[in-house]
């Protein structure tokens, strides 16, 4: 027998081997169910998928996780109080200088002009 021949031999044996031992370790895996036996997908009240092998945790009642109770409702807004019509009317705003400017409501037109030289007082 010729060196190639011999190494081709050997080369057969190894696939042999290889072979058998990849058999054997796909037969110790477990198998996963098919395409069209798997359960469907369930979901939690946060989005999240529930497995099957999880325990169910429940959703907590609404309200003060530390008090342990529910939180009671908010109160409703207070009503506007009826003026009274004996007491003194507020008084009304008069005209504003036209220096002043009201925060609330800025002027939107350009600044006023002095003169051109900027050093001038």
């Amino acid at each position: 027998m010729g060196f190639l021949d011999k190494a081709k031999q050997m080369a057969e044996q190894a696939q042999t081997k290889l072979d058998e031992v990849q058999r054997q370790f796909n037969e110790n895996q477990p198998h996963p169910p098919g395409p069209g036996s798997q359960a469907p997908v369930e979901y939690d009240a946060q989005g999240r998928p529930i497995r099957s092998d999880q325990p169910a945790v429940p959703t907590p009642p609404p309200g003060d996780p530390v008090a342990g109770r529910p939180s009671p409702p908010p109160p409703a807004p207070a009503a506007e109080p009826t003026p009274d019509p004996a007491a003194p009317a507020a008084p009304a705003p008069g005209p504003r200088d036209a220096g002043e400017e009201d925060r609330n409501h800025p002027s939107y037109a350009p600044p006023k002009l002095t003169s051109g030289d900027p050093l001038a007082g």
